[in-house]
């Protein structure tokens, strides 16, 4: 069986080279992302995390993985 915010998520850091460099999506979507937006635009710095199927579940996943990071999370159709 599967136990939702045990097993791997869809977004995730390689660990293995070549790819461990620079395929990184697990930290580029909780870290880079939100930096990025925040520093240009002017938006508060409360996130909220949302996806549609495979996005859905990452954003379980993520929101589970990053508690008190998000303030709401929403999954539409996610696969689990």
């Amino acid at each position: 069986g599967y136990d939702l915010g045990q097993g791997a998520g869809f977004y995730l850091n390689a660990t293995q080279p070549p790819w461990a460099t620079h395929y990184r999506m697990y930290d580029y979507l909780r870290d880079e992302l939100p930096a990025l937006v925040q520093s240009q635009f002017n938006v508060s710095d409360r996130c909220a995390i949302s996806g549609h199927s495979m996005g859905g579940h990452g954003a379980l996943i993520m929101a589970l993985k990053n508690p008190g990071k998000y303030t709401s999370v929403s999954a539409f159709a996610p696969i689990v």
